[in-house]
């Protein structure tokens, strides 16, 4: 919300009516949205008559690197791992959830919600680590956290809504000229909010929809870099079904039939990794490198030294003792052995055939 009027709670209630209102069970989940848009409403007042025109004027000069793949593929675990390296900016859990005061607030409020993380001992639902706002967030939850209705994860809260956001602002399908335009200078006005309070460092950013955006994201930066991670996709599929499970549970608006959820899993992957495989040689050479999940895991440091190399990000010797001791701290880690029913399997290979063949991975009976 870049703007003074309309006011969050009424864009919250038209999005809510525009997309077939809230399930029963589901109004426990509305409680973080009414605080939000109701109780922070004056400072995001203040934030705006501070900050508007000095975001709208800031230049971002050091074009981002982004982080790009499928939703459970590691992306996470790389942008981590990235965001060790304190030359590099980049965008905190606390700007995802509170965007629209983030420069006015993250200094005083932060330290009071890390506190509460640890004497709760809360943890993050998603990746099964404890909680912290200090960590990286996604750029596409935070325009919907912003209340923007571009915002590409509406889905997840949504549903009903999901097929027509993704085809729209995922794909970037079916969008008129205006809409295209609305949507990059929203995003762009994230970014420099972003790169303000990174004090114009290079950003690295991960947000999974990026990976079917190249086009647009190279007509705004087309210096950007770009680090893709692709992981076995059997693992990925099942995966995402424990990760619905969780957005259901904590964060959706609306209910979903679990059969629904493994068609938009298979169909959102299927479409967006396509995307990426069709958009990628509009990158400039030098500023694309592919990364497998299981050499990752295996070996971080290598692999992250190569990709500085390649991308030409810099001294690796100057984050290496860092990182080194970050990716030692995590391989402790236990990663969940998933396992799939006979027929979803083969429903999984017919889906997915593509992507298994082109990365080599083995087809499971």
């Amino acid at each position: 919300m870049n703007r003074l009027l309309p006011l969050p709670i009424y864009t919250f209630s038209k999005l809510v009516i525009n997309n077939g209102g809230i399930s029963v069970n589901k109004f426990k989940n509305v409680f973080p949205w009414i605080l939000k848009t109701i109780f922070f409403e004056p400072i995001r007042w203040l934030e705006l008559a501070l900050y508007h025109k000095k975001i709208a004027k800031h230049q971002i000069d050091k074009h981002p690197l982004f982080v790009l793949g499928f939703y459970r593929s590691g992306t996470s675990y790389l942008h981590q791992c990235l965001t060790q390296d304190d030359r590099l900016g980049y965008h905190s859990n606390f700007q995802m959830v509170l965007p629209e005061v983030m420069l006015t607030t993250e200094k005083l409020l932060l330290p009071f919600f890390e506190f509460i993380c640890r004497f709760f001992n809360l943890k993050d639902s998603v990746h099964r680590v404890p909680l912290s706002f200090r960590f990286p967030g996604e750029e596409d939850a935070t325009m919907t956290a912003y209340l923007d209705p571009r915002g590409a994860q509406w889905g997840y809260f949504f549903p009903k809504m999901m097929e027509a956001q993704f085809q729209k602002y995922v794909l970037m399908e079916s969008l008129t000229e205006s809409e295209l335009n609305s949507w990059k200078e929203a995003f762009l006005y994230l970014l420099k909010k972003i790169s303000l309070a990174n004090d114009g460092k290079q950003l690295v950013l991960k947000s999974p929809p990026n990976t079917a955006r190249i086009k647009e994201l190279l007509s705004l930066f087309p210096k950007a870099k770009f680090i893709f991670i692709h992981r076995d996709p059997y693992e990925v599929y099942a995966s995402n079904k424990r990760f619905w499970g969780v957005v259901q549970h904590v964060y959706a608006l609306q209910n979903i039939n679990p059969e629904d959820v493994k068609k938009i899993i298979l169909d959102t992957f299927s479409k967006m990794t396509q995307r990426y495989l069709d958009q990628k040689h509009l990158v400039p050479a030098g500023q694309l490198v592919e990364v497998s999940y299981d050499d990752f895991i295996q070996n971080p440091m290598k692999i992250l030294q190569k990709a500085y190399a390649d991308l030409n990000l810099g001294d690796f010797s100057y984050c290496e003792e860092k990182l080194n001791a970050f990716t030692g701290s995590q391989k402790h880690f236990a990663q969940i052995k998933h396992q799939l029913p006979e027929k979803e399997r083969k429903t999984v290979t017919e889906k997915l055939g593509p992507i298994l063949r082109f990365w080599n991975y083995p087809i499971q009976p």
